[in-house]
């Protein structure tokens, strides 16, 4: 994604439980003028338990376009889980 937008993620944030079962791992977000771009896990939800994806979303700024400050953690959650389409 850094080599196709030409600029590297503007947050980059721990994925929480309330977000994904299974281990912790990384969000991270783009932006283009018209669009959130979120790269981040996936649960499986299969017979397999904790089996976790990456998956890229790209919806719409419509929704929210302003990112929360850096310090926000619960705002940012709530800002990709807003924007996250899976």
């Amino acid at each position: 994604m850094t080599d196709h937008l030409g600029a590297p993620p503007e947050r980059t944030v721990l994925s929480s439980s309330a977000m994904v079962a299974g281990p912790a791992l990384t969000n991270r977000v783009w932006r283009t003028p018209t669009h959130a771009l979120i790269l981040g896990p996936a649960a499986d939800n299969g017979p397999y338990g904790y089996l976790t994806h990456l998956q890229l979303s790209c919806t719409p700024l419509s929704c929210g376009p302003e990112l929360p400050s850096a310090d926000d953690e619960d705002g940012l959650d709530d800002w990709i889980a807003t924007h996250i389409d899976w």
